[in-house]
């Protein structure tokens, strides 16, 4: 007789999500399962054994955000976007945005664009409820999810601290138990992974899903083990955190007492969750909006907009006044700093990957597919040739350009890098962000491009098949190519990271 249990998607979410810690407790897959087998708790379990009532579900396993089901899939929600860059994802515009009311701005996280954005959509019925998460009364560092009913409530509960929520669960509770058919979703990138591969899915719950706004995150804590740690190595109780946020470099804790502690990213990513480590995912790709704060500049938040769906509702917003925006060129500055973060966390998580793959350790399969292409991925490519998926309209920078001119043209164009061509046309180098954010401010409107440019050139002919290209760019270490004509003379296009896994979606989407 067959056991039934190896035809139940449990099993692998157990071995390959659960035992290996990769999981970020989203609760997706207690609100999938259709005979409601699992609860999330400190983690998931079965409350009773699924395979007596299923002969086959695959679906736990399917739409977990961590799983290599369905990463193709996904892509379709947002890849009709004008704009795509590998930083940032499909996109159709980039803007700085802030509340209208100052009192929203001053109560809320991120300028009140999510609270502002999700109490206009419920005043006008665009949504009927809305998913967030807010801190538990007791201890402001655990996050707890909430589904909001009342536009006031969506005021004043949201909430960006990365930790674990199970917003994904309320989700379907919001359908199953209040019945609500326009919610409004909001979560960090891998919860709107889960929500995305639902639709994907055609899970019957997402027929309720009206909007996903995804929030800037670079990694989700363990609660337990950051408690510990801040109590043993800082002297501060849980009780005493009145607040949290991430700089690029640091952890920012303020305590009851007005103690302001910065500590250094490296002390506490010992500290995140073991998926985050692997997580390429900074601005949440996958929403309709995504949000994320400005840094430096006060009071105002950088919203990518991705989506027909994401773009309609905040015109609405702006055309009602709940909503003042900006155009992101105006602030270079705030974009650089952006890319350089979605940058820093794509490249640490490539390493922690190369990282744990030495070692003989387990990698989520969900980042392995969405890092790099499987070896059978790789074998489609070496029939693809890179003048197929190449860019052919290369911008380029004068050798003579200052670096403040290279950030005026990356706020213009959102590129992280540009070939460098001299007074004979010729190119000469390439200058990406990381080089230009080493000269301090108040040397980049002095310093030319030909002074900080690499000139190592790593080229490859249009001929050179797309599985090449890959390799080339693993074995340099590096997230582009120039494609030049054969002799090397004359620049043809440019391909990158991005291009090749986007080539892969194409091939592997459905429709």
């Amino acid at each position: 007789m067959r056991d039934s249990r190896k035809m139940i998607a449990y099993e692998e979410l157990k071995s390959l999500i659960i035992d290996n810690g990769f999981c970020t407790l989203c609760g997706a897959c207690e609100a999938a399962c259709p005979i409601h087998a699992i609860k999330v708790e400190e983690a998931p379990r079965r409350i009773y054994d699924c395979s007596e009532n299923l002969d086959l579900c695959p679906i736990c396993y399917d739409i977990c955000p961590h799983s290599d089901a369905l990463i193709h899939e996904v892509a379709k929600f947002v890849s009709d976007a004008l704009h795509r860059r590998e930083s940032l994802g499909y996109y159709r515009r980039i803007l700085l945005a802030q509340a209208a009311s100052p009192a929203v701005r001053g109560a809320t996280k991120s300028a009140g664009v999510v609270n502002a954005l999700l109490s206009f959509a419920m005043e006008q019925k665009v949504a009927d409820s809305a998913i967030i998460a807010k801190s538990s009364p007791h201890l402001i560092l655990k996050l707890q999810p909430s589904i909001s009913l009342i536009p006031d409530d969506a005021l004043s509960a949201v909430d960006s601290k990365v930790m674990p929520c199970a917003v994904a669960e309320a989700f379907g509770r919001a359908v199953y138990e209040y019945g609500k058919t326009h919610i409004a979703f909001v979560g960090i990138p891998c919860q709107v992974l889960a929500l995305r591969k639902l639709e994907a899915w055609q899970h019957k719950i997402v027929d309720s899903l009206r909007i996903t706004i995804g929030l800037f995150c670079l990694w989700t804590f363990s609660l337990d083990r950051l408690l510990e740690y801040l109590f043993h190595e800082h002297g501060v109780a849980p009780s005493e955190i009145v607040s949290v946020d991430l700089t690029i470099d640091k952890y920012v804790i303020k305590t009851s007492d007005n103690q302001v502690l910065m500590i250094p990213l490296h002390e506490v990513k010992k500290h995140i969750m073991n998926s985050c480590r692997t997580c390429t995912d900074f601005t949440a790709e996958f929403a309709d909006l995504s949000v994320g704060g400005g840094t430096s500049l006060k009071d105002w938040s950088l919203v990518i907009v991705r989506t027909r769906n994401g773009e309609e509702l905040l015109e609405k917003a702006v055309k009602a006044g709940v909503i003042k925006v900006r155009e992101i060129a105006s602030e270079p500055e705030v974009l650089a700093h952006v890319i350089q973060m979605a940058t820093s966390k794509k490249e640490s998580a490539l390493k922690d990957m190369e990282e744990l793959r030495s070692k003989g350790l387990p990698i989520p399969m969900g980042a392995e597919v969405m890092a790099k292409p499987t070896l059978s991925e790789l074998s489609r490519l070496e029939d693809i040739p890179v003048k197929a998926i190449m860019t052919r309209e290369v911008l380029t920078l004068s050798s003579k350009a200052t670096v403040a001119d290279f950030f005026d043209e990356m706020a213009k164009h959102h590129h992280v890098g540009f070939p460098i061509k001299d007074e004979d046309d010729k190119v000469v180098g390439v200058v990406t962000l990381q080089d230009a954010m080493k000269v301090p401010p108040s040397e980049r409107g002095s310093t030319p491009l030909e002074s900080i440019c690499s000139r190592n050139l790593i080229t490859v002919s249009p001929e050179d098949s797309v599985a090449e290209a890959f390799e080339k760019m693993m074995r340099h270490n590096i997230g582009r190519l120039l494609v030049m004509d054969g002799k090397g003379q004359r620049l043809l296009g440019i391909i990158t990271r991005s291009d090749i896994m986007n080539a892969l979606r194409r091939i592997f989407q459905p429709g």
